[in-house]
Order: C-alpha cells, then structure tokens, then sequence
C-alpha cells in the first residue's frame, strides 16, 4: 500500500470543529465524554467531560490565537459561574462543582504562552497542522511546551514545583533614581 501524506493549509471553523471532536480522547483523556459540541458563547467552544467527570473547555480559532484564548477565559468564567445549572443538565458530570479545565487550540500559541503556561498549571496550549492522508483529512496536535516546562518528564499525578516568592512583604512604591536636569527638560516637554 502506498501512503501519500501532505498537510493542508487553514481549514475553516466547523471542519476544525469535527476533527476536534474527532480527536477529543486525544485532547482530554480516554474515556471522555462529548457533551455540547457548539456552545452558544463567543467563539463557540466544546464542552466535553474527562474520565474523571470533571468539565473541559475547548476553545479554538483556525488562525487567530488571541482569539481563541481570550473566547475560552471567558467561557471557562461562564461555565463556573453556572455550574450548579450545567450539573443539572449534564449527568456525565456527576454534580461535581469543579471549575472546568481549558484546552486551547490555534495554528500558533498565542502571545505570552510562556508566561500563560507558568502561571496556570491546568491550562493546554495545542497548535495544530491538517495533515492529509491518502485524501484522509486528519490533525496532528502538538503541545505547546516552553523552554522552562518541567512537566514534560513528570508522572500525570505529580503537580509541577510551586513558584517561590519573596518571603519580604512590599513596602509602597519603589524608589526611583533622580533624574539629571537633560532628563527633567525632556520630560517636561512631553
């Protein structure tokens, strides 16, 4: 058998979509569990519960990143805010109150990922190619990982190690040095 495999340039909203839903198990975890594949909120995110019966957002945008970020904070902001009515409707879920995990998927992560990344430990940043195969069309999802990630090589159970903090409390502003009378002029003069 011959295998001819190209990738595909940009597909549209809704061919994502299916291949998306396609690939949840890859996304979330085996087992998982469809539960709304078009949100009614911007961006129209999936909303899928994992093994575990805990909610999972994916939100995603073909091109733009930012978008597909800032739609899925705001629908992961909804879904907590409703969840004891979405426990109602969705039995998978199993009346847990836990907030719900994002997924985010774009062609390229979006800006500050890194600092997205080390700063909220339950949030996945995916980019994605369409990949073609024997006129298949299918997604090849790559984790966005950041040179500083240490979870790479972790067990799934084990947490990533906590951010130390400057046990100093902060004392109001901080001094600046003086400026030179150069420097006084030119900031007048704005």
């Amino acid at each position: 058998m011959r295998l001819c495999v190209k990738t595909a340039g940009i597909v549209d909203r809704e061919v994502l979509r299916t291949l998306l839903i396609e690939a949840v198990d890859d996304l979330t975890g085996s087992e998982s569990q469809l539960l709304e594949p078009t949100l009614p909120w911007d961006g129209h995110p999936i909303l899928v519960a994992d093994a575990e019966h805990h909610p999972v957002l994916i939100s995603f945008d073909p091109i733009n990143s930012q978008s597909a970020l800032l739609s899925g904070l705001q629908a992961t902001e909804q879904i907590a805010t409703a969840l004891p009515w979405i426990n109602q409707v969705y039995a998978a879920l199993h009346k847990q109150l836990r907030p719900p995990r994002l997924v985010v998927i774009s062609h390229d992560p979006p800006p500050g990922a890194t600092a997205l990344l080390a700063g909220c430990p339950k949030l996945k940043l995916f980019s994605y190619k369409v990949v073609r195969i024997n006129e298949e069309t299918g997604l090849l999802l790559e984790p966005v990982i950041t040179d500083g990630d240490t979870s790479i090589g972790m067990a799934p159970d084990s947490e990533p190690p906590a951010i130390a903090r400057s046990e100093e409390p902060t004392r109001g502003p901080v001094a600046l040095p003086t400026l030179n009378e150069e420097e006084k002029g030119y900031f007048r003069q704005l």
